[in-house]
């Protein structure tokens, strides 16, 4: 092979975008001026300073000066310095179709960067090809929903059909139905400057969720496609329990991520109880949607009044073999870029 024709992994940069755009636009046959294409978007995914990571979020494969593959990270950070175990999650991974093998000539190449590499779901494709080259199941992740205002839900639905009517029906008795008491919590805005980055480190909770500093939640406050809220959990006394994120998209509410100091049973059914009434006051969403792993985060959605829609497999690429997530770890829409995703029109659940 002369060295023209050999494949070339690097760091994507900003004047990379037109050809990042045209690659992505081709592999996912989405016209050029697709949400997800959109400039601003794609300069804050990759490119946009973020304090919790500071190395490149984006690689291009080129082969003979052409780009023929490509992917974004969500990155995950456990520990630090010198010890500190590093994954990513890929988002927008795509390869030129004429380029067979591109795509996980660029999986290789990234997997000697980093400890690990998460996938979450998928396409049925994408879920056939990842374990041939390495890639375990580890788990699964939930997914559920509940409408908040079914009637602006049915009008802006992605499926216009005969199953609207008997649609609304049923929404609105799961809008009607209570999420059960949530006595001695309460949820209000929070700033992001007010998490204390060892809080969850030091808690029970460390092996529960993704360690997410301040840095992270001012990155996703800043996203031009979504509109994200930090809240803050708070028990009685005023001390804090823990805290969730929002998001909208075209009238879909998500919840991003809960984090609890304390995740028991009460807890986590506070949380999506709380992030469902916080949602609610937003006039805009139709409808509000969530993910998470075990039985007793989803004993706590659907007792919120959540309908457990699925599951979707959760792989892992653990090439150092430093790391082990534990079976109570919560795979949530901030594990990858669900928490911004715009597919152009609605993508409600219900």
């Amino acid at each position: 092979m002369t060295s023209a024709a050999r494949s070339i992994l690097r760091p994507a940069v900003p004047a990379d975008l037109p050809g990042i755009s045209a690659l992505l636009s081709a592999a996912f046959h989405t016209a050029p001026d697709a949400p997800f294409l959109n400039p601003a978007l794609m300069e804050w995914k990759y490119w946009a300073p973020r304090g919790d990571w500071t190395e490149p979020r984006a690689y291009v494969l080129e082969k003979n000066g052409r780009f023929v593959a490509f992917a974004g990270l969500c990155p995950m950070v456990f520990g630090a310095g010198r010890d500190a175990i590093r994954g990513v999650h890929m988002i927008d991974w795509a390869a030129a179709e004429d380029t067979p093998g591109a795509g996980l000539t660029l999986v290789k190449k990234l997997a000697e960067l980093f400890d690990f590499i998460l996938a979450i779901g998928g396409s049925e494709a994408t879920l056939k090809v990842l374990p041939a080259f390495g890639f375990e199941g580890i788990g699964s992740a939930w997914t559920a929903a509940r409408p908040l205002r079914p009637l602006l839900q049915i009008l802006t639905h992605q499926r216009r059909n005969w199953k609207l009517a008997p649609r609304l029906a049923r929404n609105t008795l799961m809008a009607m139905s209570g999420d059960g008491s949530v006595h001695g919590f309460r949820a209000r805005p929070l700033d992001p400057a007010g998490i204390d980055a060892g809080w969850l480190a030091s808690s029970p909770g460390a092996s529960h969720f993704a360690p997410r500093p301040p840095a992270f939640f001012e990155y996703l406050l800043r996203c031009p496609g979504a509109t994200f809220s930090l809240h803050t959990i708070e028990s009685g006394s005023g001390a804090q329990e823990g805290f969730f994120v929002l998001s909208v998209v075209r009238h879909q509410a998500r919840i991003v991520g809960i984090w609890l100091q304390n995740p028991a049973a009460e807890a986590f059914h506070a949380a999506y109880s709380l992030a469902r009434r916080t949602a609610a006051k937003s006039p805009g969403a139709a409808e509000l949607v969530a993910s998470g792993s075990g039985e007793m985060s989803r004993g706590a959605a659907a007792k919120a009044g959540f309908r457990i829609l699925g599951e979707k497999p959760v792989l892992l690429l653990n090439r150092t073999k430093r790391f082990q997530f534990s079976p109570e770890f919560q795979f949530q829409l901030s594990e990858d870029d669900h928490g911004w995703l715009d597919i152009g029109s609605a993508d409600y659940w219900t």
